[in-house]
């Protein structure tokens, strides 16, 4: 068995990351298989950290996103395919679909690993959704090899392509590898941002459509007059949050954006609670990193997430992500209470990766 793994990310996105992080551990088993990045910015070309990548496709980011997509990839990657002998490759997100007219004219097994199929939900689509849907999304239903991140996930799939019937899938959650905590990062995380005698709810990633980021703001809303409170968002505020923020004189938000991981576990650590408002599904990193770190989970009720932490009395699920109350009534119950113990242990990523051996070992064509 000789694997190909291609990803179309750089070093600054945490999916990235999470990718190379699952290649690194399948090397470790013995696997052989190599890291394909379909184009590479100039700025990461040099970064010491990832010289394991086997080829870099196209290394010009601008005329990749349109020359690239549309012919380059394709070409050169059913080229290094064949040249060097692949017996299975893996596609590291739905996007990469497009492909799969170029991989099937190879003969070997094809796996594509689904993370969410979120922009499927937006009622107005712009130029990037139609592309999304049209052109990267368009072929995914054709892959026989499925690997779904969440029931959440696959349960769309059938919803907007077909059944599974045909299909060979399994899903494999995305855990993480607990960091340690830098006490001295913690101290200068206080200081810098005033965190000293306060009362801490977290809010982590970006600001699009599905992350109900609004809800989230009122709930700071109600607690403005408060002193001790303070809500932080890990991501840099859209321009609904600003007009939000500024026209209801919220003193009680802090914007922390483009924080490193070991940062944010020490504000994660620092927290009362982590609050995710979110209205559909997200990925899997944040919410092991919420039970890893934190002392309290308030979610809403939407992907696997309830599933997950059904053992655990220290998360609270709001069944209603609109529900400002509901938010506030679980807030108070941290404000009022010992924190909660942890019931159960976590799985680890070693789980994950010997899921993934033992799928590509099972794989078809």
């Amino acid at each position: 068995m000789k694997v190909a793994f291609v990803t179309d990310n750089d070093e600054y996105s945490w999916i990235w990351k999470q990718n190379y992080s699952l290649f690194n551990r399948l090397k470790d088993q013995g696997l052989d298989i190599d890291l394909i990045n379909l184009y590479v910015p100039i700025r990461f070309r040099w970064s010491p950290k990832w010289k394991q990548i086997k080829s870099d496709i196209f290394n010009n980011y601008y005329l990749s996103l349109l020359f690239g997509v549309a012919y380059i990839f394709p070409n050169k990657l059913k080229k290094i395919l064949k040249e060097w002998g692949y017996t299975h490759v893996i596609l590291w997100h739905q996007f990469l679909g497009y492909l799969y007219p170029a991989l099937s004219k190879l003969n070997i097994k094809r796996i594509i690993i689904v993370h969410d199929l979120c922009l499927f939900y937006k009622e107005n689509k712009g130029v990037w959704d139609i592309v999304y849907e049209k052109l990267l999304m368009k072929n995914l239903d054709k892959f026989e090899n499925l690997v779904f991140i969440s029931n959440f996930t696959k349960k769309d799939y059938i919803k907007y392509y077909n059944n599974l019937e045909d299909k060979n899938y399994k899903i494999i959650y995305q855990w993480i590898d607990k960091q340690e905590l830098n006490n001295d990062l913690r101290e200068l995380l206080i200081k810098k941002y005033n965190l000293k005698n306060k009362k801490i709810f977290i809010n982590v990633w970006s600001e699009d459509f599905r992350k109900n980021i609004i809800t989230y703001l009122k709930i700071a809303e109600h607690y403005k007059d408060n002193k001790e409170l303070l809500f932080i968002r890990i991501w840099k505020p859209s321009s609904d949050s600003q007009k939000y923020i500024n026209e209801h004189k919220l003193n009680n938000i802090l914007y922390c954006s483009w924080i490193s991981d070991e940062e944010l576990v020490a504000l994660y650590s620092l927290s009362n609670a982590v609050i995710s408002t979110s209205s559909y599904e997200w990925y899997w990193r944040q919410i092991f990193e919420w039970y890893l770190y934190c002392k309290n989970v308030i979610t809403s009720n939407v992907s696997d997430v309830v599933k997950i932490f059904e053992w655990d009395e220290s998360v609270n699920v709001i069944h209603d992500y609109l529900s400002i109350r509901s938010y506030i009534n679980a807030i108070e119950s941290i404000i009022n209470e010992c924190n909660h113990k942890k019931t159960s242990k976590i799985q680890s990523c070693k789980w994950e990766t010997k899921e993934y051996y033992e799928f590509l070992h099972t794989s078809i064509r």
